[in-house]
């Protein structure tokens, strides 16, 4: 595993879990299986509604309790709406997490968020298996190279550029799969070809500025988000 030093100067690692949408009476299971297999990051917000699960896990597990600490992060806060939240805090979040994969690379997004030195975080890393992704012939060339899936390729071009990721499975065997990112580097030229899938738009409809950057009044959706870390 890699780590993030965050700006409280926690390291967090650089592949969690994410546990939006995982119905509560499965949620309990699945961290469980996480934490097995090796995660110590768990992506968690009252807005999931299955915090419950998260918890009832962290507690049955063999994690030691002293381990285990909360950091928090905000959600989907662009460039004219995140200057309202850090404004008057008295906390400065670790992370903006935001939707970002190999077909919506966040550039700008990572060089706002810099003089602020808070990382970058990406729900749906996988862009939610859409536009065909995981069939991409660039992403599945390199993934030869490398004995590796194309989705495998598609995270490790996110790591590589620094942004934290929480892809988000309930299958134990995606989970080691989605972790096992370490035994290789991708080469300039792999990073300069995937560079290239970057359309600059989203593909989940979530509302997003990320190519705005004026002052702007309308408020976006957005969360508090809190990482399980160890």
């Amino acid at each position: 595993m890699e780590y993030k030093t965050l700006n409280n100067g926690l390291k967090m690692p650089m592949v969690g879990l994410g546990v939006y949408n995982i119905p509560e009476k499965e949620t309990q299971r699945v961290v469980e299986d996480a934490l097995s297999v090796g995660y110590r990051s768990i992506d968690t917000a009252a807005m999931y509604e299955n915090e419950k699960g998260v918890g009832d896990a962290v507690r049955a597990c063999n994690v030691p309790r002293e381990g285990l600490f909360k950091a928090i992060g905000v959600s989907n806060f662009y460039p004219n709406t995140f200057p309202m939240i850090v404004k008057d805090t008295k906390i400065m979040p670790v992370v903006n997490q935001c939707e970002a994969h190999v077909l919506y690379q966040q550039r700008k997004m990572r060089e706002y968020l810099k003089p602020y030195d808070v990382a970058l975080e990406a729900w749906s890393p996988l862009a939610e298996g859409r536009s065909s992704i995981f069939k991409d012939k660039t992403l599945v060339g390199i993934g030869e190279k490398y004995g590796k899936t194309s989705a495998q390729i598609a995270l490790k071009f996110l790591v590589q550029n620094d942004i934290i990721i929480i892809p988000k499975t309930t299958h134990k065997e995606r989970m080691v799969e989605n972790i096992s990112l370490f035994d290789f580097t991708l080469t300039d030229d792999d990073l300069a070809a995937i560079r290239r899938l970057d359309t600059g738009r989203n593909v989940t409809g979530w509302p997003s500025d990320a190519l705005r950057y004026e002052p702007a009044s309308v408020d976006w959706p957005s969360a508090v988000n809190y990482f399980v870390l160890t």
